[in-house]
């Protein structure tokens, strides 16, 4: 059973759109939106990374699912290549806050000035920038626009608890990732965009590198956890494996957590996940 057909079964009522928000894009089941692809933390000494190659089977999985929209890798370190959406041109000391900001202006430039809302797609480290940056508007902060429209986000093995692995560099970002650190206490839980957000946190029991619980935190209305994907390194395959039923169970709030089933691929259903605007 594919991760489309479940969603499909657990579909809900669409949310009302508020009087007086004509301007603000509908919110639907759709294809056609942007997705930007947001990595993560670079821990060797060349701090860059190649969007295409870093994404590849996230794009396939785009691609099989036909998505109309464009994806686009998020570039931030300064000899990132292959990404065609630069925000930043900094090193692993940008921290993570300042990276949402980054973020947050250029989708406010990009889209929401347009009228235009995207969808996020962040691993590791990548989805706590995402997180920095709809926190940001959230709380009305300075430097941050006023307004944002993101109408779906899914995260990969991003640590919104924070890691161990955040002591094994001293740069800011490696700080930021650290359990507790004041970056973390920043942010808010399922922080909304103008538009209404709906998040979809993805982790695995065998991750080594973010915890299920890690993974999985952060208040969003949905998760999945799978109990061990193939190969040997779980935090890379969340973003790797694109076929196939694996063990996992997951939630969908306000129902409560399935049992261990199985189902499908991380990839089939991070994209299925920014398809459905409500139940994923």
């Amino acid at each position: 059973m594919t991760a489309t057909a479940v969603l499909t079964g657990l579909g809900v009522l669409a949310t009302a759109v508020p009087a007086g928000a004509a301007s603000t894009p509908a919110r639907n089941n759709s294809k056609s939106e942007d997705v930007l692809l947001v990595h993560g933390y670079d821990p060797v000494w060349a701090a860059k990374f190649d969007c295409k190659d870093y994404f590849k089977d996230v794009i396939k999985g785009f691609k099989d699912y036909k998505w109309k929209g464009k994806v686009r890798g998020v570039a931030f370190y300064k000899d990132d290549w292959n990404c065609d959406f630069r925000i930043a041109k900094g090193e692993r000391d940008r921290g993570l806050k300042q990276l949402g900001k980054d973020l947050a202006n250029k989708i406010y430039k990009d889209y929401t000035s347009k009228g235009k809302s995207v969808d996020l797609l962040g691993h590791s480290m990548g989805g706590l920038i995402i997180q920095a940056a709809l926190t940001g508007v959230a709380k009305k902060e300075s430097g941050f626009p006023k307004k944002l429209y993101v109408e779906d986000v899914v995260t990969l093995g991003t640590p919104h608890a924070g890691t161990g692995w955040g002591w094994g560099h001293d740069y800011q970002q490696t700080k930021d990732m650290r359990p507790k650190s004041s970056f973390l206490k920043w942010l808010k839980n399922n922080p909304q965009s103008t538009q209404a957000t709906d998040w979809t946190a993805i982790g695995s029991n065998s991750d080594a590198i973010v915890s299920e619980t890690s993974a999985t935190a952060g208040g969003f209305k949905h998760w999945a956890r799978y109990d061990n994907l193939p190969g040997v390194d779980d935090h890379a395959a969340l973003k790797a494996v694109g076929t196939g039923t694996h063990k996992m169970q997951y939630r969908n709030e306000p129902g409560g957590t399935s049992s261990w089933k199985k189902r499908g691929a991380p990839v089939d259903w991070a994209t299925a996940s920014l398809y459905y605007y409500t139940s994923w």
